[in-house]
């Protein structure tokens, strides 16, 4: 295989802002904001359904990275680890996926809470989360739950994102 071709299905309508985008004081959280996801006429009939679940699985291009890395520095510990051992948008294959609640869903639209990605940004599926993706308590290296705890849930994302979060 010489490579691999993908078509979006949709586009991020209304987007997460930018830093130079936001007012001062900005969103606390991505997860206060809701943003708009359109899918294009000729995926719309692939949305019957999807409005019986709570949460969707968004896999979507960060179509504006240009840099490509093997390595990262870990906010909060400045470890260094590669890049599939982070979320980090800057990788080899620049694709983003996020779980998001559905709040509305109107074909061709669809209204998802804690979107992150910015308007503009091809869509290349949507999928239902469901129990099939639950991890109850998944390992995570213990830089990653100090800065989860000190930097998110000191910040009021439980009360927030009551959904997200290490299972207790």
């Amino acid at each position: 295989m010489n490579g691999v071709i993908f078509r979006p299905i949709g586009v991020v309508e209304v987007g997460f802002p930018r830093p130079s985008e936001q007012s001062e004081g900005g969103y606390r959280s991505r997860y206060e904001f809701v943003g708009v996801v359109r899918v294009f006429d000729e995926y719309v009939d692939g949305l019957l359904g999807l409005d019986e679940y709570s949460h969707v699985m968004l896999v979507y291009v960060f179509h504006e990275a240009t840099e490509r890395t093997l390595r990262v520095r870990l906010r909060g510990s400045n470890r260094e680890v590669g890049v599939f051992a982070t979320r980090y948008p800057v990788r080899p294959n620049p694709i983003g996926i996020s779980v998001l609640e559905l709040v509305r869903l109107e074909p061709p639209r669809l209204w998802l809470r804690g979107l992150d990605a910015w308007t503009g940004t091809p869509i290349l599926d949507i999928k239902p989360y469901d129990y099939y993706d639950i991890v109850k308590k998944p390992r995570v290296p213990w830089d990653f739950e100090e800065e989860w705890l000190r930097s998110y849930y000191g910040k009021g994302y439980a009360s927030l994102v009551p959904w997200m979060g290490p299972c207790e």
